[in-house]
C-alpha cells in the first residue's frame, strides 16, 4: 500500500513539477537555423547497421551482459568523502562483485567490466579477480568516473582518458579496446579523442539497439557502436533515487527487451552495477533471467569486443 501511494502521489505531482521546469527552462534551439541544427547533431550520428546474416555457429541473438564498477568513484569526483555513501559505494568491490564473478563462473559466462581506474586504485583485488577465468573483458570507464561535458577543456579530458588507458594496460597486462563513457556523457570532444586513442569499439550511444556504425560530421569512423539505453540498466529503478521498489519487475523487463533481441536476431546489452545489482534480491533475479536466456536455443553469450570484432569482420570493415 504504501508504495502504491507513493507512486500515485509521484504521478500526480510530476506533470506539474514537469510543466515548471520547461516554464524555466531555456530553450535556444528554438531560434536555431536549420543549418544551425543539422550543425548541432553531426558530430556523432547513426551510420549503417552492422548487425551481421548470422551470429557465431547461426546463433539467433548475441547477448553481453555488461557491469559497469563505479563502486566509490563517482562520488571521489564530485568531492564527496562522507563515509557512509562511500560505503555504498564500497559494497560494489567487497560484495557485489564477488558474487557477480561466482554467478558466472556457474554458468561459465563471459562479461565485459567497464572500470573508473580509480576504483581498480581503490580495490587492487578487482582486476586480478575478473581476470582470473580467462574469460571477461575489461573496457575504459573514466579515470574517476568524471562528467566529460563539465571538464574544463579538451587537454583535461585527454589527460583523463589517456590516465585510466595506462593504468588499466598495466594492470591487465592487456590495452583495452573497449570505452564507455563515464555516466554515459560525451562532450564535444569525446568521439575524436575515442578515435584518437584506437578504440576498437565504443559503447556510450542509445541511437540503435543493434550495433552500428559512428559517423561523424557525415564521414563514416570505422568505430563500432554497441549501443546501450537507460531501459536496459537497473539504476533509474534500484538506485539511491530509484522509481521502482521491486527487482522483479526489473528484471521482468529486461526479459521482454532480450525477447525482442531473440525475435529481430539482433543484440541484447545489458548494463549492471556491482554496487546496486550485487545485492541480495536483485542477484536472485539477474540468476533467473541467465537461466531463461540459456534456455533458448541459439543465445551467443560474449564479450563486447568479441561482438565488435565479429560484426566489424563480417561488414568489411578495416
Amino acid at each position: 500500500m504504501y508504495w502504491a501511494t507513493r507512486l500515485i502521489t509521484v504521478c500526480a505531482v510530476a506533470p506539474l513539477l514537469s510543466s515548471a521546469a520547461h516554464a524555466q527552462a531555456r530553450q535556444p534551439g528554438t531560434t536555431w537555423t536549420d543549418e544551425q541544427l543539422l550543425k548541432a547533431v553531426a558530430p556523432a550520428r547513426a551510420g549503417r547497421r552492422l548487425t551481421p546474416k548470422s551470429w557465431p555457429n547461426n546463433a539467433r541473438v548475441a547477448v553481453s551482459i555488461t557491469f559497469d564498477d563505479d563502486n566509490e568513484s563517482y562520488l571521489l569526483a564530485s568531492g564527496d568523502t562522507s563515509a557512509t555513501t562511500l560505503s555504498a559505494g564500497e559494497f560494489g568491490a567487497k560484495s557485489g562483485l564477488p558474487r557477480i564473478l561466482r554467478l558466472f563462473d556457474k554458468y561459465q559466462l563471459p562479461s565485459t567490466f567497464f572500470i573508473p581506474a580509480v576504483s581498480a586504485l581503490l580495490h587492487p583485488e578487482m582486476i586480478p579477480a575478473i581476470m582470473q577465468s580467462g574469460r571477461h573483458e575489461i573496457g575504459v570507464h573514466g579515470w574517476i568516473h568524471e562528467f566529460p561535458p563539465a571538464l574544463a577543456s579538451r587537454e583535461e579530458e585527454e589527460r583523463l582518458m589517456n590516465k585510466a588507458i595506462d593504468y588499466l594496460t598495466t594492470a591487465t597486462g592487456k590495452r583495452p579496446v573497449g570505452y564507455r563513457a563515464p555516466a554515459w556523457a560525451f562532450s564535444p570532444h569525446t568521439l575524436d579523442l575515442v578515435r584518437k586513442a584506437g578504440f576498437l569499439y565504443e559503447s556510450s550511444l542509445q541511437a540503435m539497439d543493434e550495433p552500428y556504425e559512428i559517423v561523424s560530421n557525415g564521414q563514416p569512423t570505422g568505430l563500432v557502436e554497441l549501443g546501450i539505453d537507460w531501459t536496459l540498466t537497473e539504476t533509474p529503478y534500484l538506485g539511491a533515487r530509484g522509481a521502482m521498489p521491486s527487482p522483479e519487475s526489473v528484471f521482468q523487463l529486461f526479459r521482454e527487451e532480450f525477447d525482442g533481441a531473440y525475435a529481430e536476431g539482433t543484440m541484447f546489452v545489458l548494463t549492471l552495477h556491482p554496487h546496486v545489482t550485487g545485492h541480495r534480491a536483485p542477484m536472485h533475479h539477474l540468476e533467473e533471467l541467465i537461466q531463461y536466456m540459456k534456455a533458448k536455443p541459439g543465445v551467443w553469450f560474449a564479450t563486447t569486443e568479441q561482438i565488435a570484432r565479429y560484426v566489424k569482420e563480417q561488414a568489411g570493415m578495416k
